[in-house]
């Protein structure tokens, strides 16, 4: 008799709980449901996504779209954030552009143009439910006029680049066109995905093999030079020397630039038995030969080891990294300023 209760209130359980779940689907928008049925993918790229407020599903549903690109295209950080500094100023009021490197969880580097958001849905779980979609024919638009605008943009430096007889000058409108063009790249192939059609009929104004070769000749005719003092074992010299050398630059005299610094390393007692400090003191300029300065940087600190030669050699590692980091952002910047 037990058992047959117990059975009883099980169907019972099961059936109630079947009951639920259809009532919950019905109240599913049809977005949520059947993506497709709503926004044809001959129309539209769509992708779900979920969160505990809006904005994070938001965020997701765009990274999700995101996904759908990143097999096939390939995109520069450093060449993304050096173009939209190069075109800041001359963004068009109408693109709504969506930075996908905002969200932490996908950790996509795609920078998709005209993303929209169909209504949100929340379940009874409190979880919010939204759709992005790009609509494929709108966008082709908008990534046309784009393309089309950095061509010309493009073809300006290539001109001021030939028409230029100062040397840093010319290495940096090829280093724009370069930075401009390979965003046209990732723009074509975020196009293609969009709307194969319209890529099929763009034809650029200029060959990108070409603007390379330009590039590289100009860098190759920058020599430089460094000089570096109280520096142990030339370790930061040659630090700033394959910095220099992998931007393209040439080791060589007469320079046209030059790097001058000095290195200030120290015991200090901070009354600590058990280790060993020393402070240190960076001083690096990068000048051209008319005693023009370019950049600058500097830092200073202690740090502490088992022993001062240990500590030392932190000093060292900590101005290193310091230097890999700012030398070439900083000098990409200066030549990003030469022509902007």
């Amino acid at each position: 008799m037990k058992k047959t209760i117990f059975y009883s209130l099980l169907v019972i359980l099961v059936i109630s709980c079947s009951v639920q779940a259809k009532t919950a689907d019905k109240g599913k928008p049809e977005w949520l449901q059947n993506p497709k049925s709503v926004y044809p993918e001959n129309r539209y790229l769509t992708a779900i996504g979920e969160g505990d407020t809006r904005s994070a599903a938001e965020d997701m549903a765009a990274g999700n779209l995101s996904k759908i690109f990143e097999s096939e295209v390939s995109a520069d950080q450093t060449v993304s954030e050096r173009y939209y500094e190069l075109i800041s100023s001359e963004e068009s009021e109408y693109e709504q552009q969506t930075d996908i490197t905002k969200n932490i969880t996908v950790r996509s580097r795609q920078k998709l143009f005209n993303i929209q958001f169909a209504e949100s849905y929340t379940d009874n779980m409190g979880r919010v439910h939204v759709l992005a979609y790009i609509d494929r024919l709108r966008t082709a638009g908008i990534y046309e006029e784009k393309i089309d605008n950095n061509s010309m943009k493009v073809n300006s430096f290539l001109s001021q680049a030939e028409k230029s007889s100062d040397i840093l000058k010319k290495y940096a409108c090829y280093s724009a066109a370069r930075v401009i063009s390979k965003q046209n790249e990732t723009l074509l192939q975020q196009l293609t995905i969009i709307s194969p059609s319209s890529r099929e009929i763009i034809q650029l104004p200029y060959n990108s093999h070409d603007i390379l070769k330009s590039y590289q000749h100009a860098a190759e005719n920058i020599k430089f030079v460094v000089e570096i003092t109280n520096d142990p074992d030339n370790k930061v010299t040659i630090l700033v020397k394959e910095i220099l050398t992998d931007m393209g630059f040439v080791v060589g005299k007469p320079p046209v630039l030059i790097a001058n610094g000095s290195l200030v390393i120290n015991s200090t007692d901070l009354n600590r038995q058990d280790l060993k400090f020393v402070r240190y003191e960076l001083q690096l300029e990068l000048s051209d030969n008319k005693n023009n300065s370019l950049i600058t940087i500097s830092d200073k600190g202690r740090e502490g080891h088992v022993s001062e030669n240990e500590a030392k050699a932190r000093a060292i590692m900590t101005i290193e990294n310091k230097i890999k980091v700012d030398l070439k952002k900083k000098l990409n910047e200066y030549f990003d300023r030469m022509v902007s």
